[in-house]
């Protein structure tokens, strides 16, 4: 072990002492420009004339905007002293409404060059102070989330938090370094002092780099930061987006993007490529792999820019461009570290095919016979005005081929879907109905509007439970509650969603505000504004309470801050009148009896479950570190919590582990542009595309997946239900008559 420590050492040393020269340098300050000043003025404009709540920039509240703002650049009060706060206010808040109307945003650059040039300073005190030995056994506590303390009153106070803030690293990183060894750490044992070097580079490396991040920080960023702060006064999902925000975004809704189809990664400020995309032209050029290391970037037949040490976001633009045209990669190949090689790469259009949904196949016995029941996991509502994917069409391609397997029963699995496009919500209900409304929108002049889905077909008439979280929000709570309101699907999961009821609309930047933009790239930015909020066909709005499930399983998600009404400035709730309309007769859908019966069984087999008394100990646990405010800054304290949670974290993850038996049996349904993906990787590596036949197997998934276990248990019971209720209708069908 010493020896291996001593070499890490001796390299670690090296490149402290390197990033920590860069890291010394003076700060930089950060000004606004000529376009910033027509983005903001644009900005106002919308706010007061499309955003639902009608309010104008003099309402805004410019002594609780400046502290969300100093709040957003020093979230844990490690900067700022009382003072420079109360400075801020008094120099800004007469004036501020005047900045805005004007598109200065001058307040804004002001405040954050101030924290910059304190944080720079601040850090490189905290390089230096780590050269001395730190204090690791006195007896005190740290609070380690400060969002809520009062801003120390001195230099003298900061230099006091930061100094127990660094104790409490320095014991995090030792701690760390047990986890590894198993070692018992006292004042007397012999490694403490290797593990106490090792962390203290490991701190220099971190603190360095955060050093370094900030310097990256550009002036787009301090305004993103600025008028975002700006959009969320009028609510939380309201914000800015400059330019390069706008096109990450485009990208993410359509699940598509121009370039070379690799994943990167900053290390210690090498660009690394950490993953090919399959089917993209990084893998078919056959020449790059993970780990290699990108030196340089040239376009076309230009020359190359040094990208070593360059901030990722500005590496990945040299790296993207138009499709069809050429980019030089100088790289550093991992089976050979002494060399370098160009390799030249065509861009083309890369299909990002883990965000769409996919399907699985579960087998689950019944009355002693297997049936097949399909599973949709659904991460958004996401689509595009041109020919890429769209949520609904993956998704009826998924109900095709699950009912190629006779599957007996649906679960559309919402849990990690946070949204997306409102359209797709609506036409993705009418898969499961036949007719009716799905939503009602009500505008900023109090208009609502219904939207129905008028189709008839639909893509599955049969069992459909719906499984969600907290986490699934706004247009996947469309979904749940309208197929709740039409008796469509059982809603399983959390107690509640996510309690999102608002629509935005992305509304980009026009002229005569864009002509400094557009005019060089062609793009411009964009605003996405609360311009509406929805109500499901019942009336009720999921606004702040979301979509109660008809039955509810435990979770660690209901005791998160991750909710709409955790949110500052959200939206209340409120209700309009229901849709007028009569229910079409669905060929399948659930009344209360049966929810409650389903139900009620549930319950009584939880107590009885293994499964449900480890779950809610788990979820106990969770709470009680939650709930832990303050840590003790004495090494000795420390260890023994460590290895006492250590113990109870090892029995859970051994009970957890022999759990795996309760899995079902699985098949992964993939979309056919994904299969086709699989197949163009395969023969782009030279790979046997037969090989690929491996995945239409049924395998027992390694991890239990709780909710989804006991949905599929709450589906069989159902089944079972049903089809006795079959045979009894049909036994006293056949009773012959005298």
């Amino acid at each position: 072990m010493h020896l291996h420590l001593n070499f890490k050492l001796l390299f670690l040393l090296f490149y402290s002492v390197a990033i920590s020269c860069k890291a010394s340098s003076q700060a930089t300050p950060l000004y606004p420009n000529a376009l910033m000043k027509h983005e903001t003025q644009w900005l106002i404009k919308v706010l007061e004339q499309a955003h639902y709540n009608k309010l104008g920039i003099t309402d805004l509240n410019a002594s609780a905007f400046i502290d969300r703002f100093v709040n957003k650049l020093d979230k844990q009060r490690l900067y700022f002293t009382a003072q420079e706060v109360e400075d801020f206010h008094t120099k800004y808040s007469k004036t501020l409404q005047s900045h805005f109307e004007q598109g200065n945003l001058l307040p804004g650059f002001e405040i954050y060059n101030q924290y910059k040039t304190k944080a720079i300073s601040r850090l490189n005190w905290v390089l230096v102070e780590l050269d001395s030995d730190p204090s690791l056994f006195i007896d005190k506590n740290y609070t380690a989330n400060r969002e809520k303390k009062n801003w120390a009153t001195t230099e003298n106070g900061l230099d006091s938090l930061w100094k127990d803030l660094i104790n409490f690293e320095y014991i995090r990183e030792v701690i760390q370094q047990f986890d590894e060894n198993t070692t018992k750490i006292s004042k007397n044992t012999p490694e403490l002092k290797d593990y106490i070097d090792e962390s203290r580079e490991n701190l220099k490396r971190s603190y360095s780099r955060w050093i370094k991040n900030i310097n990256e920080f550009e002036s787009s960023d301090v305004q993103e930061i600025y008028l975002t702060t700006l959009t969320h006064m009028f609510d939380p999902h309201t914000v800015f987006m400059n330019m390069k925000e706008k096109e990450k975004f485009d990208q993410a809704m359509n699940n598509e993007f121009v370039g070379i189809g690799a994943r990167l990664q900053d290390e210690d400020g090498y660009c690394t490529i950490k993953e090919l995309l399959p089917g993209g032209p990084a893998e078919a050029s056959r020449e790059l792999e993970p780990e290699d290391i990108i030196l340089k970037v040239a376009q076309s037949d230009g020359d190359f820019v040094d990208v070593v040490d360059m901030k990722l976001t500005k590496i990945v633009d040299l790296i993207k461009g138009p499709k069809d045209t050429l980019v030089r990669l100088e790289i550093r190949p991992i089976q050979d570290p002494s060399s370098v090689k160009v390799v030249r790469i065509v861009r083309d259009k890369i299909k990002l095919t883990e965000n769409l949904a996919k399907a699985f196949v579960k087998k689950i016995e019944l009355n002693g016979e297997e049936i097949n029941i399909g599973v949709i996991e659904l991460p958004s509502f996401y689509g595009s005005s041109g020919s890429g994917p769209k949520a609904t069409d993956d998704v009826e391609e998924l109900i095709a081929k699950l009912k190629s397997y006779d599957i007996k029963g649906l679960i559309l699995d919402l849990r990690r879907n946070g949204g997306g496009y409102l359209s797709e919500a609506v036409n993705l209900t009418g898969l499961f109905i036949s007719r009716g409304p799905v939503v009602q929108v009500k505008n900023t002049d109090g208009k609502i509007r219904k939207k129905f889905d008028f189709n008839p077909k639909v893509a599955w008439n049969g069992p459909l439970f719906t499984l969600v979280s907290r986490y699934s929000a706004s247009a996947s709570e469309i979904v749940a509650g309208a197929l709740k309101d039409h008796n469509r699907a059982i809603i399983i999961g959390d107690e509640t969603t996510h309690g999102k009821g608002t629509v935005q609309s992305m509304i980009q930047m026009n002229l005569p505000f864009n002509i400094l933009s557009s005019r060089n790239t062609g793009k411009t930015s964009a605003a996405k504004i609360t311009i509406q909020k929805y109500y499901l066909p019942s009336g009720r709005s999921t606004q702040i309470n979301g979509v109660k499930s008809d039955i509810s399983i435990p979770s660690i998600n209901m005791f998160l801050p991750i909710g709409e009404s955790d949110l500052d400035n959200a939206l209340p709730n409120d209700s309009i009148p229901a849709v007028n309309f009569r229910k079409t007769l669905e060929q399948y859908s659930f009344n209360k009896l049966a929810i409650d019966t389903l139900k009620k069984d549930a319950e009584e087999r939880r107590k009885k479950s293994d499964v449900f008394n480890y779950l809610n100990e788990n979820i106990d646990f969770f709470k009680q570190k939650r709930e832990k405010k303050t840590f003790s800054l004495n090494l000795e304290h420390r260890l023994d919590q460590r290895i006492q949670e250590n113990s109870k974290n090892e029995d859970f993850k051994n009970i957890f582990k022999g759990f795996s038996k309760l899995s079902y049996p699985s098949r992964e349904i993939v979309l056919s542009i994904v299969s086709d993906q699989i197949s163009q990787s395969r023969k782009a590596r030279g790979l046997d595309l037969n090989e690929t036949d491996s995945i239409k197997e049924f395998k027992i998934p390694t991890d239990l997946d709780i909710s989804l276990n006991e949905t599929l248990n709450i589906l069989r019971v159902h089944l079972s239900a049903e089809k006795a209720l079959g045979t009894a209708q049909k036994s006293n069908q056949e009773t012959p008559k005298i």
